[in-house]
């Protein structure tokens, strides 16, 4: 959905929920959907959820990537990026590798980013502490 040059890829979108619209229910999408009607109910797309600017999406996403201008209400989990642009709302937390926010952006939520699952529980297992090394010698003097 992003080119190299962090431009948007428009052409690449799948599914379009056009002004004026008024959608009631989950969807799925292999690829990308457009809102820039009204849409309630959760999304699930493999790549990028935009919401234009005159959409509004009320429900939870699960998606590749976000881009929001419009009015979101719910829960965005991004395994990419989530950029949220100049006007928009967007009401609930959200769960990214990546985001940016432009100026004059309303958002309200909290924000999870990066490895979430796991990472501190993890890297503490995984990392010995100074202490623990510590021990290990002071044991193996008291053996001696």
């Amino acid at each position: 959905m992003f080119t190299k040059e962090g431009e948007k890829n428009v052409e690449s979108v799948n599914t379009i929920i056009g002004a004026g619209t008024i959608v009631t229910g989950d969807v799925r999408v292999e690829g990308s959907i457009r809102v820039d009607g009204e849409f309630e109910g959760k999304v699930d797309a493999t790549d990028t959820l935009i919401v234009g600017e005159a959409g509004k999406v009320e429900g939870n996403a699960t998606v590749g990537n976000a881009v929001i201008g419009g009015r979101m209400f719910g829960n965005v989990f991004a395994s990419g990026k989530i950029e949220l642009e100049r006007g928009s709302q967007l009401l609930g937390d959200i769960e990214t590798r990546g985001l940016v926010i432009e100026d004059g952006v309303v958002f309200q939520g909290n924000c999870h980013m990066g490895e979430i699952a796991d990472g501190p529980v993890r890297r503490r297992d995984e990392i010995r502490s100074e202490f623990d090394i510590a021990d290990e010698f002071e044991e193996d003097d008291a053996e001696v």
